[in-house]
């Protein structure tokens, strides 16, 4: 989880920070005007080696040293680059009451050339022609049908780019919101997009649970718990999502009847996207019921960005429990500006599309 060392930070200089790099895991220390360390997160901890009182300068390159005094100095932002044990780091240097915050940035991942987000945007109008020529059909089944798999294309397409390129932490629309109300409507509306011969769903939590999330993100995952819930386990079966909070976590948890999950299968799932798969494992896959997709990797995303994680445990009688932890974040994070409605950039309800998987 996020360590104390941020809630302490003032608005501004987080939100600069977090401007410039990830949350989770972030490597940032605290400085003096004399260049003394006042506190670290753990992950800087660890980095560096170093205490609070000890000088970071110690640490630093010449040209690294220099750029932080004047960061502190002219009170400016700067960028610079530093080796530590042969490995390059991007320095983001902000400042912090009278001194400064030094944030340490490993850039592991290859840069993401676009390919699907390109995709996305084509796709997207052609979506849109091939939506307003289905209405025009006479056949009410066969329009239906036919904007239904626009939806999944647009579904799929969607899913894959927020994976190539997830947002960071600090990209995200931060707002308190009332997540036992979330997972009431969250379960109405799988219930409403999906036949009535599916499996039951029932909801356990609080009358008011208070959190501080992307609201659209979290619902985003809510719909594919409960689509993967759904298509797992009969209609005779039962679902129950249940919403708890001890205090440093929000756990949603939502239980199937399906065949379960073992832990190397849950694994697989979650890292079968980014894998290469043969024909002929992909159809062993699809007869053990574990195809490789991108729900549960994209609701394990979503987790993470909100500085929780995803989960597997059995269900007493059958079937399994997939845990979606969402973190108590800082409330300097919050987004204060007017909250509108959620409306989907490309104009189609979000229920629609993460649920047109059902036919």
């Amino acid at each position: 989880m996020i360590d104390r060392f941020f809630s302490q930070l003032e608005g501004d200089a987080l939100r600069e920070l977090l401007a410039r790099i990830g949350l989770r895991d972030a490597a940032v220390v605290q400085v003096a005007p004399t260049l003394h360390i006042e506190n670290a997160s753990d992950a800087a901890a660890q980095l560096t080696g170093l205490r609070p009182l000890e000088r970071i300068d110690q640490l630093l390159s010449e040209q690294a040293a220099a750029a932080l005094r004047a960061c502190i100095a002219e009170h400016t932002p700067r960028t610079v680059y530093e080796e530590l044990d042969g490995i390059e780091y991007r320095l983001e240097l902000i400042p912090h009451r009278q001194g400064a915050l030094l944030a340490f940035l490993r850039d592991d991942r290859a840069d993401y050339d676009g390919t699907l987000r390109v995709l996305h945007a084509k796709g997207t109008q052609y979506l849109g022609t091939l939506l307003a020529d289905a209405a025009q059909v006479d056949d009410p089944q066969l329009a239906a049908h036919l904007r239904r798999q626009c939806l999944r294309l647009h579904r799929l397409l969607s899913h894959s780019d927020f994976l190539h390129d997830p947002p960071l932490t600090e990209q995200l629309r931060l707002y308190d919101t009332d997540l036992a109300a979330l997972c009431r409507d969250a379960a109405a509306q799988a219930g409403a997009h999906v036949s009535r011969k599916a499996a039951a769903i029932t909801v356990e939590a609080p009358d008011r649970c208070i959190a501080l999330i992307e609201p659209q993100l979290v619902r985003t995952a809510l719909y594919n718990l409960l689509s993967n819930a759904l298509q797992v386990t009969p209609a005779d079966g039962d679902i129950v999502l249940t919403l708890a909070d001890d205090g440093a976590f929000y756990t949603i948890t939502v239980a199937d009847r399906g065949p379960g999950l073992d832990a190397q299968q849950f694994q697989s799932l979650l890292r079968g996207w980014q894998s290469t798969v043969s024909l002929d494992d992909y159809l062993a896959l699809a007869r053990q019921g574990t195809t490789p997709g991108l729900g549960l990797p994209l609701i394990q995303h979503i987790a993470q960005l909100h500085d929780g994680s995803l989960l597997l445990s059995p269900r007493e009688g059958g079937g399994s429990l997939l845990h979606f932890t969402l973190a108590h974040l800082p409330d300097t994070l919050a987004d204060h500006n007017l909250h509108a409605p959620m409306i989907l950039e490309d104009g189609y309800p979000l229920e629609e599309v993460e649920f047109s998987i059902f036919d």
